[in-house]
């Protein structure tokens, strides 16, 4: 393991996380402001129903990095340049699914959006649908490459290409949506730069890496195991697409596209407040399948688990806290009136999911392990429970009965089922790893609050008192965590190359 490519390649991950926020937080408002609350609405909604089909890669992105890893460990360049080509194969195979789904999808439009859609938004929806899918066949060979990329361990190439195509992506939008005000506009840069990115990333892998994907056999051995593996990240990549996009789905079918607007707004949200959890966690796959390979015990993998899971508390604990806080005023200002609900979508979404992705490297250690088949039917129960909730529930309660859906199915799942299951199978105790995680950290966290509720009745509704009460909460958070909340290793130089030894 490169600990310098692991260190660097989190600091452009977290870089990355940075610019994806910008872009929510600045090109959301101008896109909403030049196309409009309902066009916005439908192309959320197409794009998660799009996305539904996305599923039908298999998952074979992550099977790819997990096995070129192994292979990379084992210095096996033959085996990795024939899986690389097994793996195009199955990418052709899953391209021809995704096609035809889509095509039913299109065919569907007008029986599922027909109540809540005008003709012109039919119309809209449908075109949206073909550009989407397009893009998402080319989604699926970036995966496979962006798989041996990665199970390679060259994080810094690409977050790096992800990080130029995220400003490009800006930087295109501000010039070309003002010239042609429509949603077509987003998807069409988003597929130019989708192949273009692909296109980087092939020449990369064979003239960079010097690693040629040649079809040598069909290992039928690899595959099987392979595809055992990649079965399960798919029915837990379904029931995630699920979670996911159902909302906007079900919302966009059964209020409008309005209300999809402000929903997206929430999820949006949200979204940054995952990546900050899943950014370390993608990272921490080889290095937790080289420490599995090494024969680590059970406590060893608690102390990584708790290693990681503090540095992932400590960001998002403190962004959970202060947005509680924040994060109504902070939306007003933002995008203005009419967005409030926004808030509370957010905070029923980041809650559970706070405690979930504080521990969330765990997953890492059961895609090492190749154990994914306990957690596979547990997210598919959970998916269960959160489908029934948010179709009753939103004829009833609107929008916030889909995020209440997500969380209860969040907590039943991930928090209380899955924790069992740690301790049952792996001797991994969630008490004991969260009691560590949160130790001091959350008293560092919670102190600075006290100041932003105080200053809150004060200083009001100007992006000015909202800058400054976000500085001074985060110089007591980071004053607090040196001196009281960090232990003698993070006091001593808190780095990412720490995480792998």
């Amino acid at each position: 393991m490169n600990k310098s490519e692991l260190k660097i390649g989190a600091m452009l991950s977290y870089f990355l996380i940075t610019v994806n926020s910008i872009y929510g937080l600045i090109v959301t408002p101008f896109i909403l402001s030049t196309i409009g609350t309902s066009e916005y609405g439908v192309y959320k909604t197409i794009a998660a129903l799009s996305a539904s089909i996305s599923v039908l890669d298999l998952g074979i992105g992550g099977t790819v990095q997990r096995y070129i890893a192994k292979f990379n460990i084992e210095n096996k360049r033959k085996e990795i340049e024939n899986f690389s080509a097994m793996a195009i194969l199955q990418g052709i195979f899953f391209s021809v699914m995704i096609i035809i789904a889509g095509i039913f999808l299109y065919i569907s439009i007008d029986s599922l959006y027909g109540n809540t859609f005008n003709n012109e938004q039919l119309i809209r929806a449908k075109e949206l649908m073909v550009l989407l899918l397009v893009n998402m066949v080319l989604i699926v060979f970036e995966n496979i490459i962006i798989g041996i990329i990665s199970g390679m361990n060259k994080f810094i190439f690409t977050n790096s290409v992800k990080l130029v195509s995220i400003i490009s992506r800006i930087l295109l939008l501000f010039v070309f949506l003002p010239i042609f005000n429509n949603s077509i506009t987003i998807v069409a840069l988003t597929l130019f730069l989708e192949a273009l990115v692909l296109l980087v990333e092939i020449f990369y892998v064979i003239k960079i890496l010097n690693t040629k994907i040649k079809y040598h056999f069909w290992d039928m051995i690899i595959f099987k195991e392979s595809f055992k593996y990649t079965i399960f990240l798919f029915i837990q990549s379904v029931m995630s697409q699920v979670n996911m996009n159902l909302d906007n789905i079900v919302i966009g079918s059964i209020i409008g596209p309005d209300a999809v607007t402000v929903y997206s707004v929430g999820i949006l949200i949200f979204n940054m407040f995952q990546q900050l959890s899943t950014a370390i966690s993608n990272l921490m796959l080889p290095t937790t399948t080289l420490i599995i390979a090494k024969g680590a015990t059970s406590r060893d993998l608690e102390n990584f688990v708790i290693r990681v899971g503090r540095l992932q508390f400590l960001l998002l604990g403190a962004a959970t806290l202060g947005f509680i806080i924040l994060g109504k005023e902070f939306i007003l200002l933002w995008m203005g009136k009419g967005f409030n609900d926004a808030w509370i979508i957010t905070v029923i979404l980041i809650i559970p999911a706070l405690f979930e992705l504080s521990q969330n490297v765990c997953l890492s250690v059961l895609r090492a392990k190749n154990k994914l088949g306990f957690r596979t039917l547990v997210i598919g129960m959970s998916t269960i429970l959160n489908l029934f909730i948010t179709i009753v529930g939103t004829k009833y309660f609107g929008y916030y009965a889909a995020a209440l859906g997500t969380s209860l199915s969040t907590i039943i799942g991930s928090l209380v089922i899955m924790n069992i299951y740690y301790l049952k199978r792996f001797n991994i105790n969630a008490i004991y790893i969260f009691r560590n995680i949160f130790k001091k950290i959350f008293l560092c966290q919670l102190l600075p609050c006290i100041s932003l509720i105080i200053f809150n009745m004060y200083i009001y509704n100007s992006w000015k008192a909202l800058v400054f009460k976000m500085i001074l909460y985060c110089l007591i958070y980071l004053f607090l965590l040196y001196f009281y909340g960090f232990n003698n290793e993070e006091k001593k130089f808190f780095k990412l190359k720490e995480l792998g030894k």
